[in-house]
């Protein structure tokens, strides 16, 4: 082979131009990144197709979230504020009975909305045990009662979830 890539036969002395497949079937190196790459396409693109097909979504490393960093159907940290904000509010309703009404039932809201783990009753229904109790506590005949009650149990809830949330 001379410098320009051409090879000379020694028959006749004349230069020979090589075609790319015949440079890659005599170039083993070449030869073998190439079949490599091929493979590694040939398999990715085979990949796509079945999770295509199967009706999967490729889903991002910073996408989807685990389980464990779940309560229900929201994020724990997303959980924690929620409830920080309703004891904020539950605080600052003292003097007003209506707000504190209004108060109370999101707060049993918000709760049922978790679809906590159905551990307890009420009303031979399964309820979460946080959601029994909540409904226990507005039974009382005092409107004060049942805010701080309830205030009471939101603070216990955040600190079981701060918690699971905060420990390795």
């Amino acid at each position: 082979m001379d410098a320009e890539g051409q090879e000379t036969t020694k028959d006749a002395g004349t230069p020979q131009k090589l075609n790319l497949k015949e440079i890659i079937e005599r170039n083993l190196v070449v030869f073998f990144l190439t079949a490599l790459f091929t493979g590694f396409a040939a398999g990715y693109n085979a990949y796509v197709k079945v999770v295509e097909t199967s009706g999967q979504v490729l889903v991002g490393k910073d996408e989807y979230v685990l389980k464990k960093d779940l309560v229900g159907t929201i994020l724990k940290t997303e959980a924690v504020r929620e409830i920080d904000h309703l004891i904020e509010i539950g605080q600052d309703v003292k003097d007003n009975d209506a707000e504190t009404r209004i108060w109370l039932m999101r707060v049993l809201a918000f709760i049922h909305g978790l679809n906590l783990e159905k551990d307890s009753e009420w009303d031979e229904r399964p309820t979460s045990a946080i959601e029994s109790d909540i409904r226990y506590v507005l039974l009382d005949p005092s409107l004060e009662i049942q805010r701080q009650k309830t205030l009471g149990i939101l603070q216990g809830f955040k600190a079981a979830f701060q918690t699971q949330v905060y420990s390795p």
